[in-house]
Order: structure tokens, then C-alpha cells, then sequence
């Protein structure tokens, strides 16, 4: 949870999920979402895709100082969260964030990031993190 917590730049003691649901529906910081972006060196066409919001409107967010929707701020926690996954396995930031930028085999060629827009591809991402740290891989 601390990996998390500091992947989005979060200041507040996070003790478990239960804090990240209140943070969440809360709203995420736009500092937080950038922090996330700027962890996983996503391009803002990218980070609008991921949070399925207009570029304009994070220039919005970011000049009104205005916090994300408890949607977008849970889209932004699955990334950071999966991405505290990758760096697990991998043993690293440099070799996850690759990672989640490549096609995958165990995905159908398919990039990790582009997978995790949903609930149920970012599911997949995760059980594939899964069988690899457990040497299971198809």
C-alpha cells in the first residue's frame, strides 16, 4: 500500500484499501494524478485516454486546482496499484514501467497499459503479473 500511496504522491498515512476508498471517492489531487503520470512517464494523450477525460480538461483540473472524479481518481489508483504490482515482480520501476509499455504474449500481443482501461483487462494484467512471479507462465 505504501508503494501505491507514494506512486500518486499521497501525503496522508495510508494504513490499507479502506484508506485509499476514502481517498478515492474523495477525489484524487490533480498533483496526485500527475505524479502517477509522470511514474509511469505517460503522455498527456495517454493519461486523458486512461481517465477518459479531454486534454483540455486536465488543464482545467490542473488551473482550477479542481480534484478528479471518484471515477477518474479509481482509474488513476488501478494504474498506480498494478504498476506497484509490475514493480514487484520485476524488482524494479525502470524494468515494470517497460513492461507495461510492450506487447505481452500471456495479454495476446496486447499492451498491458491499453488492457488496463477496464476492470476485466486490467484483471488479466494482474493474473498475468501473477503466473509470472510464480514462474507460471503460458
Amino acid at each position: 500500500m505504501t508503494l501505491v500511496a507514494s506512486i500518486l504522491g499521497v501525503k496522508r498515512k495510508i494504513k490499507g484499501r479502506m484508506d485509499f476508498d476514502k481517498l478515492i471517492r474523495e477525489g484524487l489531487q490533480y498533483s496526485a494524478v500527475l505524479r502517477m503520470k509522470e511514474s509511469l512517464k505517460l503522455t498527456e494523450q495517454e493519461l486523458s485516454d486512461i481517465l477518459g477525460v479531454s486534454p483540455r480538461t486536465l488543464i482545467r483540473y490542473k488551473e482550477k486546482r479542481k480534484r478528479f472524479s471518484p471515477v477518474e481518481s479509481d482509474r488513476a489508483y488501478r494504474y498506480a496499484k498494478i504498476f506497484a504490482n509490475a514493480i514487484d515482480v520485476f524488482g524494479g520501476e525502470e524494468e515494470a514501467r517497460e513492461w507495461l509499455h510492450i506487447p505481452q504474449t500471456g495479454l495476446g500481443g496486447r499492451v498491458p497499459l491499453d488492457m488496463m482501461r477496464t476492470e476485466a483487462g486490467a484483471q488479466e494484467v494482474e493474473d498475468l503479473l501473477g503466473r509470472i512471479e510464480y514462474g507460471v507462465v503460458l
